[in-house]
């Protein structure tokens, strides 16, 4: 990119019984103050001339002049805004820097005004200046009074670009906030956001990075992440689900997990919400999974690390070995179960919620989990048959599961879903 200073005038008529006072001299005195290496000017088809003879006043400079595509034009604000931006995207294709660029919009019509304004805006240009000064009893400038103001676009610019990143935030897609808003020690912030707007921006990142950790389910890099902002009951929340027990206490990580489960559930309902079917189905069984899980910890078993002597699992494994049916996998001289062997074993256990388990797996692949094997994402070649309704379905008969089994789960899935 290029740092070299353009300066791009709007060009109006002026007093046409007074050019020189209400239209060139404005215009030279804009050109001269400042050090530019190129100017441009934006007349209409009636003071196309007007432009080219101001050109000849500053005969060292590089001067090009860009009139309205057709007359009548500098009335027709879109029509003059379209020309504008198509001029200032031009400058930005040759790389030239949005700070390297000023428009001047003080001579022209209110129409061209404006739409110098808006494209300037648009194109993330942020200095404007124009010429005013004191004015005779005709409501013209006075002669020799003329005083140059120059303002930013940053005010504006800085609150739509905070407000974009709070609607990203209220949409859930914090990773694009965290895009948006540049870091404290990215040079180009200042640019971006003016002063009394720094504080509010850093809040905003500040917790873009948070829920885009929990989002994740990076609990322990959310909880540290919110020790640096104001977050509330999320911050709570995710402390709890950041503190993972030792998977050799077993009723700590019983606990521990039906917390993991409903924050797994509020988390594939989001993915729901933003169409994400594959991800919500790949939550959705992981959560029937936890389930199995958590539950066999409940009776002092650990899915991954199994006693083979367990009187349980040895009524179990014998019956599989009548059936033929797939035995417990073996690790280091230990038993694991996968999610149908842990729901059998809770059967074998005497507890009912192995078969609502088993229940739940198989139900139709059109409206439940086993759609999970024919997602391309798992072993099949297409994207998931479920739909969002089927989704939400399912994930409502999940969170029956969970409530059903923990007195606590609804309190526990309210905490889950409290989004920005």
């Amino acid at each position: 990119m290029t740092r070299r200073k353009i300066l791009v005038l709007t060009v109006g008529t002026g007093n046409m019984l007074k050019l020189e006072a209400t239209l060139f001299k404005p215009l030279a005195k804009s050109i001269s103050q400042g050090e530019w290496n190129k100017i441009v000017l934006l007349p209409s088809r009636v003071t196309e001339g007007f432009a080219l003879h101001l050109t000849k006043r500053f005969p060292d400079l590089e001067a090009h002049v860009h009139p309205l595509p057709e007359e009548r034009m500098e009335n027709d604000p879109d029509a003059c805004f379209r020309h504008f931006d198509q001029v200032l995207g031009q400058l930005a294709s040759e790389g030239y820097e949005e700070e390297s660029i000023t428009i001047d919009f003080t001579r022209g019509t209110k129409a061209m005004s404006a739409a110098a304004v808006l494209a300037a805006v648009r194109r993330g240009n942020p200095k404007l200046r124009y010429v005013w000064g004191d004015r005779d009893s005709q409501g013209m400038v006075v002669a020799g009074t003329e005083r140059i103001e120059e303002i930013r676009t940053t005010q504006a610019t800085g609150r739509r670009l905070l407000d974009q990143a709070a609607d990203l935030m209220e949409h859930g897609d914090y990773a694009a906030v965290l895009e948006l808003l540049p870091a404290p020690a990215n040079p180009s912030l200042a640019l971006q956001i003016p002063t009394n707007l720094l504080e509010e921006a850093a809040q905003i990142r500040q917790r873009a990075a948070f829920y885009a950790a929990w989002d994740h389910l990076n609990y322990k890099e959310a909880a540290r992440l919110a020790n640096e902002a104001d977050l509330g009951d999320a911050a709570v929340w995710v402390q709890k689900l950041a503190q993972q027990p030792n998977q050799s206490d077993h009723s700590r990580m019983g606990r521990w997990l039906r917390a993991v489960a409903c924050d797994l559930l509020e988390n594939g309902r989001r993915r729901i919400r933003d169409g994400h079917f594959e991800d919500a189905l790949l939550r959705g069984y992981r959560v029937l999974e936890l389930v199995g899980q958590f539950k066999l910890f409940d009776y002092d078993i650990d899915s991954s690390s199994i006693d083979p002597n367990n009187e349980a699992v040895q009524r179990l494994r014998r019956r599989l070995q009548k059936k033929k049916s797939q035995d417990f996998g073996v690790k280091n001289g230990r038993l694991q179960a996968p999610r149908e062997l842990t729901a059998r074993l809770l059967i074998e256990l005497g507890d009912s919620i192995g078969r609502r388990l088993i229940q739940i797996a198989n139900e139709p692949s059109d409206r439940g989990l086993r759609a999970r094997n024919q997602s391309i994402l798992i072993h099949g070649f297409s994207a998931t048959v479920l739909d969002s309704d089927s989704l939400k379905d399912l994930f409502n008969e999940l969170e029956q599961l969970l409530c059903d089994i923990e007195s606590s789960a609804d309190k526990m899935l309210r905490m889950a879903r409290k989004q920005y």
